[in-house]
């Protein structure tokens, strides 16, 4: 398939399978999305996510955050979300609408957290919250863990601050970007569900 091709169906599962690529390939821009959400201010709030998962069967985009993140009570309180992707080779962009629910301490937590590396778990280990103020730039790291990793052990720790955001995708906007015209197309996934 080309990016130009007109099949909206085709179009839709290429962009599966890009998102499918931005969990499998560290290296692919769709690895670290933009995530935006709802701040308590009723203010826009984003910032870069690692996608840690997509399921082309329910549609539903997953990240790692940490439960002290000032997101967790923003998401409590608005779930409605926003993801943008952005492919400079290919010059494609996803602006994607989605719906997060928040998991920690269950099942799909547990599961997430046993194909964690010991090096990725260290992070749930900060003694600052996520977006704690400081008068320097620090990690938050224990002391006796910087430049090393936790045993497994040291590490579960850890397991009560790590959460995943599951994201229901409801509605996505492609964009291919070309000097001969740009193309678009609206994928409204609530209307397909129904």
């Amino acid at each position: 398939m080309t990016f130009f091709d007109e099949n909206p169906n085709l179009i839709f599962d290429n962009i599966k399978n890009l998102l499918v690529k931005g969990v499998n390939e560290r290296d692919h821009p769709f690895h670290t999305p933009i995530f935006s959400n709802i701040d308590r201010n009723n203010n826009s709030n984003a910032r870069i996510v690692v996608l840690r998962k997509f399921d082309k069967k329910s549609l539903i985009l997953n990240f790692h955050t940490d439960y002290r993140s000032p997101k967790i009570l923003e998401l409590k309180k608005n779930n409605n979300s926003f993801f943008v992707f952005y492919d400079y080779k290919i010059k494609t962009q996803l602006r994607i609408n989605t719906i997060s629910y928040i998991h920690n301490q269950n099942e799909i937590t547990h599961k997430a957290w046993e194909e964690t590396r010991l090096f990725s778990r260290k992070c749930y280990l900060t003694e600052k919250f996520p977006s704690s103020k400081t008068s320097s730039p620090e990690d938050g790291i224990p002391d006796h863990l910087k430049g090393v990793d936790p045993t497994k052990d040291e590490s579960e720790k850890g397991y009560n601050n790590f959460t995943v955001i599951e994201n229901e995708i409801k509605n996505i906007d492609w964009l291919f970007l070309a000097s001969s015209g740009h193309r678009r197309l609206n994928i409204n996934l609530e209307k397909k569900n129904n």
